[in-house]
């Protein structure tokens, strides 16, 4: 054994030195029952090892015998980090964006994250011991829509009804075949950017697995699709989790903006659910890069863990 593979496996012992094996099974019972974010989901996990052959072990955190949080890792990583995936060198065959990291912790409790990780979650700041969060580098979470947007909701009102005098209707992802959907992506994202989108050669692989996860809608104008949105969605007992990975507009209609149109839609419909049924919304936009975002979101501070270590 090498020098350097010696120091990792010390690493990985003493990362997991506060945790337990739980099973598969065990951790999807407190992702479910405590929350998570869409790229810890179980499924999504599974996903990862069957498709690409990274296996995720699952570790729980006790308190009196009791389990009170469990994690997924890949080794010395969270799984479903970007650091991971960038380390498993995924991030060039799937894209899920900067998903953020919301762990499976019980109310009331916290625990001690050794695991390295880039993307947690600011609102699990006091559950999450031994981790630095920074205002420095932030992500983009969505503000309650519409009544936290700055222009108000009657411009965007005005707006979709407008889009519906004119031809235009809206549609849910759902009601798109597989195919469709990586159609009409690739297509309006040549349009609005000039280039393929990233890693859509792996997209059939990853909607034939996680298709159901996808949430929003697409607009058609005269049944022509013109603006579509790539959101992953994750739904627990007390959480919607979203991340929205990237999107495709035709531009030649920017004199109703249906790429503005479409963020307002589908941020609305995710605020008016989780506030109908009682439960927390996290809809992220990744990392708080670019401008355009702070209309639709806030600017959180972004959580790092287990860097310090071998």
């Amino acid at each position: 054994m090498s020098s350097i593979t010696f120091i990792r496996n010390l690493g990985v012992r003493i990362r997991s030195s506060n945790t337990a094996p739980i099973t598969r099974e065990e951790y999807a019972r407190c992702y479910h029952s405590w929350g998570g974010s869409f790229i810890v989901h179980p499924e999504v996990l599974q996903f990862f090892e069957d498709q690409h052959g990274v296996k995720t072990s699952y570790r729980g955190y006790f308190k009196e015998g009791k389990c009170i949080a469990a994690v997924g890792t890949w080794g010395p990583y969270l799984a479903g980090d970007r650091s991971a995936l960038h380390a498993c060198k995924l991030t060039d065959r799937v894209d899920f964006g900067y998903p953020i990291i919301c762990l499976p912790i019980a109310p009331g409790h916290h625990c001690t994250v050794l695991y390295r990780a880039d993307y947690l979650l600011n609102l699990q700041r006091s559950q999450i011991a031994g981790a630095v969060f920074t205002g420095i580098k932030k992500m983009a979470i969505l503000k309650q829509i519409p009544d936290a947007l700055p222009t108000g909701k009657k411009e965007f009102q005005m707006k979709e009804r407008r889009f519906g005098r004119l031809g235009g209707k809206s549609r849910d992802v759902q009601e798109f075949r597989r195919d469709e959907i990586i159609a009409i992506y690739e297509e309006l994202f040549q349009v609005r950017w000039n280039h393929r989108p990233h890693a859509i050669a792996g997209m059939k692989s990853t909607l034939d697995s996680l298709g159901k996860f996808l949430f929003g809608k697409v607009l058609l104008l005269n049944d022509r699709p013109v603006a579509i949105q790539i959101n992953y969605r994750a739904e627990t007992s007390r959480t919607i989790c979203v991340d929205y990975i990237n999107g495709g507009v035709d531009k030649s209609f920017s004199g109703i903006s249906p790429g503005s149109l479409l963020s307002y839609i589908n941020g609305r419909d995710a605020c008016t659910e989780a506030k109908s049924r009682g439960k927390q919304l996290i809809y992220s936009y990744g990392k708080a890069n670019t401008e355009y975002k702070d209309q639709w979101c806030d600017r959180v501070a972004r959580g790092f863990t287990g860097f310090w270590m071998p």
